[in-house]
């Protein structure tokens, strides 16, 4: 429902949002903001909310909120650069504008940028939930009683290659040498639901031969899809442990593959939510024909070539159903994300195995003391009923993960492993665009298993230090009589351990 608002309500403009003479503070009496959200988009119905109370400070010119100046709660930038250098007691809302938050900079609300640019320094502090979405546009345009605010409904590309002209990053591992990949997506932008066909197509150098990926989705909302998927694939369960890139870059240089794999036809039906919900619940529908890969002597560019063993698997077909729900939370300084997922399959309904697999990650960034950090993840995954096949086993060991250990020396069904790092910047260091070097601290336990064996968590403590993508230290395994340390060295992208 469109909406008239009256900004300037008596209780708001008791109190000058700056000091005389500070330019882009608005106090006009009388003002309208006009502005109808869409259904599907909460965060226009929360902005809707917040227009309504009148209750905050308008600014629509550029401003710069210093420790003199003294707001008196919610902010709202319109088509404006705010740059804040001192405390506001309350939300701050920026629709088609910039935010900038200087060190000492303390938001003790909200902040929510919308189809703008939030930059925010280390040393600024939120309270609240930071909401940043630039890719929703929206248009501020003058009126004679105020301002009207509507979205930019950006027209999706009909046609949209993927990566440089539909190529990807090339794939480089131990049981497919290269991986070669090619892909596009097409989408109905003129139909109801906007239906899209997604396709890649892949060239696998050690085998010399073709697959592919084929999903087709429809999107009844912004925060729903639902589709089908098929694909024959080369499959791993140790993706939480490296990206495809990062991986591929420690198998190439140094010859560490931090993955097992397996060959899989796979086809599904998938509903989900958004990934720009917070809450993403997953139900899937899946058969899948697995079967085992072997590794191969592939070029290493330092170290040694011979390829470690690739682990077989059960093979078969499994028919199972999938459910699961991720969580995603985030501020200026702090992020959190977790997930839980259960498959279920009953070779007395489909497949040629039953069983009951369940898994939980989490990963928490929070402030220390200070401009310290502290970085938490943990997953555990397993058999909560029946005999999980090889194909579901995962594996963990070696530089990413417990540096004295051999790579990928623990495996089994059922697997636990979790870090705790503590990071200290040195900020005399600071180089822009790269930030500060960080001194680490971590301590890393782990164990995987069978049914009848015990879990044995082995331990590593470390201490190093990373500095963008880069990360160094020691590693010493404090158990036994005699502990043993090693010195190791990795590349860490976002979303790597």
């Amino acid at each position: 429902m469109s909406r008239v608002l009256r900004l300037g309500a008596v209780l708001v403009l008791m109190s000058p949002l700056l000091p005389a003479g500070t330019p882009g503070t608005e106090r006009l009496l009388g003002q309208q903001i006009e502005f109808t959200p869409r259904a599907d988009r909460p965060v226009e119905r929360r902005l809707d909310e917040f227009l309504e109370t009148g209750r905050y400070q308008l600014i629509s010119t550029d401003s710069v909120l210093r420790d003199a100046a003294s707001p008196v709660g919610n902010l709202l930038v319109l088509d404006a650069a705010l740059r804040v250098a001192t405390t506001v007691p309350g939300t701050v809302f920026v629709v088609d504008g910039d935010l900038f938050l200087r060190p000492g900079a303390r938001i003790e609300g909200d902040v929510v940028v919308l189809g703008g640019g939030y930059y925010a320094s280390e040393l600024a502090e939120v309270e609240g939930n930071v909401t940043y979405l630039p890719n929703d546009l929206y248009s501020v345009v003058p009126t004679d009683v105020g301002w009207k605010v509507y979205p930019v409904k950006e027209q999706p590309e009909a046609v949209k290659l993927h990566g440089l002209y539909g190529f990807g990053f090339p794939y480089y591992q131990r049981v497919d040498a290269v991986t070669l990949r090619w892909g596009a997506t097409l989408r109905a932008t003129g139909w109801a639901w906007q239906p899209s066909l997604e396709g890649e197509l892949r060239f696998r150098t050690e085998q010399s031969e073709f697959e592919g990926t084929l999903k087709q989705y429809w999107y009844p909302s912004g925060f729903f899809q639902f589709g089908f998927e098929g694909e024959r694939v080369t499959r791993t369960n140790e993706d939480w442990i490296r990206g495809d890139i990062s991986n591929s870059l420690s198998y190439f240089f140094v010859g560490d593959d931090f993955r097992n794999y397996y060959r899989a036809d796979r086809a599904a039906f998938v509903m989900r939510g958004s990934e720009a919900a917070a809450w993403r619940p997953l139900l899937a529908f899946q058969w899948e024909e697995a079967r085992s890969k072997v590794a191969a002597k592939q070029f290493v560019l330092f170290g040694d070539d011979e390829p470690s063993p690739n682990p077989a698997i059960d093979e078969g077909e499994t028919v199972s159903l999938i459910a699961g729900m991720g969580f995603h939370r985030r501020s200026s300084r702090s992020r959190f994300e977790g997930s839980v997922r259960v498959e279920v399959a009953d070779s007395s309904v489909a497949g040629d195995f039953s069983f009951i697999f369940g898994e939980a990650r989490l990963y928490w960034l929070t402030p220390g003391f200070g401009s310290h950090e502290v970085e938490l993840f943990g997953i555990a995954r397993g058999d909560l009923d029946g005999d999980l096949p090889g194909q579901r086993w995962s594996a963990f060991g070696g530089r990413a993960t417990l540096p004295t250990y051999d790579l990928l020396s623990f495996r089994g069904p059922r697997l636990v492993y979790g870090q705790a790092s503590y990071l200290i910047p040195i900020t005399a260091l600071r180089v822009t665009m790269i930030g500060p070097p960080k001194v680490l601290l971590r301590v890393v336990a782990g164990s995987a298993w069978q049914e009848q064996e015990s879990a044995d968590f082995e331990a590593n403590l470390i201490a190093g230090l990373r500095w963008s993508i880069f990360e160094a230290g020691v590693a010493v395994d404090p158990g036994g009589s005699d502990p043993k340390s090693k010195l190791y060295a990795i590349l860490r992208f976002p979303g790597d351990l």
